[in-house]
């Protein structure tokens, strides 16, 4: 018994006739539709509803039974005829033709290419290149200007005749690797027929500046690229590429990059950057390519020795080694897994490409190899699967309304939709209403605009259901809060204001400090003002004066001064610390400011170090998980000392320096 896949249809084999006329009326028996029966070879396929731990026992038991197995997919084995498929070593590899079996690419992926521009002439990208509605095919960041094509300045005479030149149209090569068109009789084959988006971000040379990469990247995301591939390395952590990192990421878009070539153990920017995927590479035995960086931030492997296509200033062709040639290929399998099933997030993407890497080292994740060489094949079958999204809601349903609920019903060969539905109900495990059913071919959007929300306050809970194929899927469950609409408060907002006011600009304990010295002012005034006793008129008796001395005066004595307390501010900026080194005196309480960050989950300060081994922590301090903007946690030194720490997760190392305290030396933080 072989059962390895309990969702898919079951192969019996048995060994005569008999056997399999008693394994159609079990079938029978049990409601268990029959898709394959061979008497002469003896093999009945069941469906999937045979997949049952206890029917399959049943049939393994059977006289005459020899095996039972999960039934396996056969298809077509697709080999391009493009010239120079035989020099790309990186597909077998890869397993790029299995992959192709499934998809080839869809033109509504587009994946922008930051580099050095594209050859967009080139007769082995010309069909697959992105253009705008005014034909323009992407933006030149080094010239300012509409034309971002891979050439040097005087590439092109006012004529319009190419000038033959030595740049190494590096742009153009990694273009070919992610997209050159497919079983055309020319050149080479690209991973994946999707349209190709030109963003040049770097001079003939390969020269550009954190600002050119971050500008590009802001143009992909607003021109609706959905993968950017970026075979280039940043000098060094950058707040305007961290920003517009951040900024793709919220849209939803897949970012990958090349990890460095400089053979360090510290991956480069930016794709040291958790949200993208960071790309090492390999040579044609498995082995790590010598130049490729490797590290904590090291997500994913590809080849990237001798790899060979398309160069630009006609139809010619080149071999280029690097992780900038590696990266492609990870963003050409994306390509084909939004191709598949258009409905995976950025993090659906990485989760796949790492779960069905294949391992070269250690088994799992290590440094030198993230978790493993990209497979292609394995990537886009794990996510080619009938898969159903809940894509646009409102925020809330209002009491006793109506509203409007799209899901994307995806995946699949393509395959036939039978029907698609929502059901809805105010219990997760009662969905008592129901929409009515669509049909069509995956992918397609459905939307219906009835769903009916209580008259009271709760929460309405909705699930996407689609039958395809005869196999029924569903999505995750949305609980959406039903509550009375909320008007704009002007008097809300400015509590609002007050609010982010106190904890991200001025800081509680300061605002403690100015209230306390707002209450104590008006009490020592009242305090200090004259008393007067109040006059009384009585009569009373005569009685004889007598005098005697004031009683001596008691002295003033002060109370002790309270003990030294500053306050110092940490920020995490993105994934940044900043200071990563800062100086205070004892007694000080150091905070931890989330400015505007939403880190990945998991991600917490710990007092240690942590190198190539993995993590040595010292036990002195360490904060809850930091899990969204505006988060903030603090620790208070009273020793003087060194104390390094790091963030869990994205690993980043900084240290407080404590200096002893002295009485009537002024406080200030700084940055170490």
């Amino acid at each position: 018994m072989d059962i390895s896949d309990w969702s898919a249809a079951v192969v019996i084999e048995t060994l005569g006739e008999g056997s399999v006329v008693e394994i159609l009326s079990l079938a029978e028996t049990w409601g268990i539709d029959v898709t394959h029966s061979d008497e002469a070879s003896g093999i009945v396929t069941l469906d999937s509803a045979a997949a049952d731990d206890y029917f399959v026992g049943l049939l393994a038991s059977l006289p005459g039974v020899a095996s039972v197995s999960s039934e396996k997919r056969v298809r077509a084995s697709m080999v391009p005829d493009d010239s120079y498929v035989d020099t790309q070593w990186a597909l077998d590899t890869i397993n790029a033709y299995e992959a192709w079996d499934i998809t080839r690419g869809d033109h509504d992926v587009v994946v922008a290419v930051l580099d050095t521009g594209i050859d967009w002439a080139h007769p082995d990208i010309a069909a697959n290149i992105w253009n705008d509605t005014n034909g323009y095919h992407g933006y030149n960041f080094i010239a300012d200007n509409n034309l971002p094509m891979d050439d040097n300045i005087n590439a092109y005479d006012d004529s319009g005749t190419w000038l033959t030149n030595q740049y190494t149209y590096h742009g153009t090569h990694v273009a070919g690797v992610v997209g050159a068109v497919i079983n055309n009789a020319i050149g080479v084959a690209g991973m994946a027929q999707v349209r190709l988006m030109a963003v040049k971000v770097m001079n003939d040379s390969g020269e550009g500046t954190d600002a050119t990469v971050a500008s590009g990247i802001y143009y992909a995301v607003d021109h609706n690229a959905q993968i950017i591939t970026m075979s280039l390395g940043v000098d060094g952590a950058s707040t305007a590429l961290r920003n517009a990192v951040d900024y793709a990421s919220r849209q939803g878009c897949v970012m990958v990059a090349a990890a460095g070539n400089s053979g360090s153990s510290f991956v480069s920017y930016p794709a040291a950057y958790p949200q993208v995927i960071a790309v090492g590479a390999t040579d044609s035995t498995d082995g790590l390519a010598s130049f490729s960086n490797y590290g904590l931030n090291l997500d994913i492997m590809a080849p990237g020795v001798s790899i060979y296509s398309t160069r630009g200033g006609g139809a010619s062709y080149q071999y280029l080694s690097g992780t900038s040639t590696a990266a492609p290929y990870v963003a050409g399998t994306a390509a084909l897994m939004l191709s598949i099933n258009p409905a995976l997030t950025p993090i659906d993407i990485g989760d796949f490409l790492n779960s069905t890497a294949r391992d070269i080292s250690r088994t799992g994740y290590d440094t030198m190899t993230g978790w493993g060489i990209v497979d292609a094949f394995e990537a886009v079958e794990s996510v080619a699967n009938p898969t159903v999204t809940i894509t646009d809601y409102p925020e809330y349903a209002p009491l006793n309304s109506t509203i409007s609920i799209s899901w994307m019903v995806s995946g699949g060969d393509p395959g036939t939709i039978q029907s698609t539905y929502l059901r809805w109900g105010l219990s997760a495990t009662s969905l008592t209403d129901m929409s009515e059913s669509f049909s069509g071919t995956t992918w397609q959007v459905f939307t219906f605009d009835g769903v009916s929300s209580p008259d009271e306050n709760g929460t309405l809970y909705i699930r996407g259901y689609a039958v395809v194929d005869g196999m029924t899927y569903e999505s995750d469950l949305l609980a959406l809060p039903v509550h009375e609409p909320v008007a704009d408060n002007i008097f809300l907002q400015f509590l609002k204001d007050v609010q982010d006011f106190i904890f991200n600009d001025l800081g509680i304990y300061n605002f403690l400090l100015l209230l306390g010295a707002i209450v104590a002012i008006p009490a020592i005034a009242i305090a200090l003002r004259p008393k007067r006793r109040r006059t009384v008129v009585r009569t009373v008796e005569a009685t004889p004066l007598m005098y005697s001395q004031p009683p001596p005066a008691q002295p003033y004595v002060p109370p002790p001064p309270p003990p030294p307390r500053f306050e110092a501010y940490i920020d995490l900026v993105g994934q940044d610390i900043m200071p990563p080194a800062i100086k205070v005196v004892e007694g000080t309480k150091v905070v931890w400011v989330n400015r505007s960050w939403a880190p990945p989950p998991g991600i917490s300060i710990r007092s240690g170090r942590f190198d190539e081994a993995g993590e040595h922590p010292d036990g002195v301090f360490q904060s809850g998980m930091l899990i969204a903007p505006g988060d903030y946690w603090s620790a208070t030194f009273h020793r003087p000392g060194e104390y390094e720490y790091y963030l869990t997760g994205i690993w980043k190392r900084a240290k407080i320096i404590v200096e002893p305290f002295s009485p009537g030396k002024q406080f200030v933080a700084t940055a170490a």
